[in-house]
């Protein structure tokens, strides 16, 4: 077997949170608007159930306002902290193609290696949706006959499957793959080109 030449490295693109970075503006955006709006009006049906509720809402009120506004921050602050936390779980997946092994390296605060071995490819497909499609981005999916790979349910045929997410340019990735595996078997892999 020749020696180990590294054919493609990546990791996924960071612009794969695009989607999620905008929906979290814009509920940002929607939840500040709607407590904002909403705050007098609110303030209003409250003094107006009692006399007690109604001294309650002039003594209180700055800290009424202080809790709109902690409610908002918490809110908004619980989704940019996943949207965080899921860019840092991107950035710890690296992708390494070799002539013999695909390497897949995920993890944060512990790391996790699988290892493909090039010749127990059987398909490679691509898959994009329309936003990943307008960033140039997509996912790979491999299956293999690799027993040491969770079994993929959802496919055509028994199989194992690992896949690669955020791919910049998924489909001359995958065609690296699966020449690579074509070169791997002794050029026995009949795959349809895409």
């Amino acid at each position: 077997m020749p020696a180990e030449e590294t054919l493609w490295e990546g990791s996924p693109a960071i612009k794969m949170l695009a989607l999620n970075l905008a929906t979290t503006l814009l509920y940002a955006l929607a939840l500040s608007l709607v407590v904002y709006l909403g705050y007098q009006p609110a303030l209003h049906v409250i003094a107006g159930l009692s006399r007690q509720a109604a001294d309650a809402v002039a003594t209180y009120e700055g800290g009424f306002r202080l809790a709109a506004i902690a409610f908002v921050l918490v809110m908004v602050g619980r989704r940019v902290g996943g949207l965080i936390w899921r860019a840092l779980a991107l950035r710890g997946h690296r992708y390494r193609l070799s002539n013999q092994r695909l390497v897949l390296e995920s993890g944060v605060l512990s790391k996790t290696v699988t290892e493909v071995d090039i010749r127990t490819v059987e398909e490679v497909s691509f898959h994009q949706s329309f936003a990943e499609r307008l960033l140039g981005i997509g996912q790979i999916t491999l299956v293999s006959s690799s027993p040491a790979l969770p079994a993929a349910p959802g496919l055509r045929r028994p199989g194992r499957a690992v896949g690669l997410v955020g791919v910049v340019d998924p489909r001359a990735v995958r065609e690296k793959i699966r020449d690579a595996a074509y070169a791997a078997t002794g050029n026995q892999v009949f795959m349809r080109s895409t």
